[in-house]
């Protein structure tokens, strides 16, 4: 990559955390409904992104989550991929991956089995990988899994796996 190549991607990069920078400070002086609204137009941005600005804006839309939340993150989720799906679900029960991402890093592996819970429990302890399953409002049922490195969490439908 060339010097001007380099730079061009440099500043590209600053310019990006400026944004998530000062949208976190928006949403952290914001209200109750006016977070509701950001995160609701973040979603909806999210179904026209790019693959490479998807992984931005879903990265800036779990740092604000974030802020909201009472339970902390017992683990890093890494990229964040939704598959087609899941992706569909979402828009029909009209919820946000967040919600879930949130439920899942915090330790709330929603409806497995207590086999699974405990396998959960020790895998985190171990770093192996934790799965989740969800059911959406309008009752689809969603897995989140985060991989053992934790170098990547993906949202699914069963069907998908």
């Amino acid at each position: 990559m060339n010097n001007l190549a380099q730079t061009q991607k440099d500043t590209k990069q600053t310019d990006l955390n400026q944004l998530q920078e000062q949208m976190i400070a928006l949403y952290q002086e914001a209200g109750i409904d006016e977070r509701n609204a950001i995160l609701g137009h973040l979603n909806w941005f999210l179904s026209f992104a790019s693959p490479e600005a998807k992984n931005f804006w879903l990265d800036c839309q779990q740092k604000l989550k974030a802020i909201d939340t009472d339970s902390p993150a017992l683990f890093p989720l890494g990229k964040i991929y939704l598959t087609i799906g899941a992706r569909e679900a979402f828009e029909e029960g009209n919820q946000m991956p967040v919600e879930f991402l949130a439920k899942h890093q915090s330790g709330d592996w929603g409806l497995v089995c207590e086999d699974d819970r405990k396998e959960n429990e020790f895998s985190l302890a171990n770093s192996f990988r934790l799965l989740s399953a969800y059911k959406t409002a309008n009752g689809t049922k969603l897995w989140v899994i985060t991989e053992a490195d934790r170098s990547s969490t993906t949202i699914l439908v069963p069907s998908e796996y």
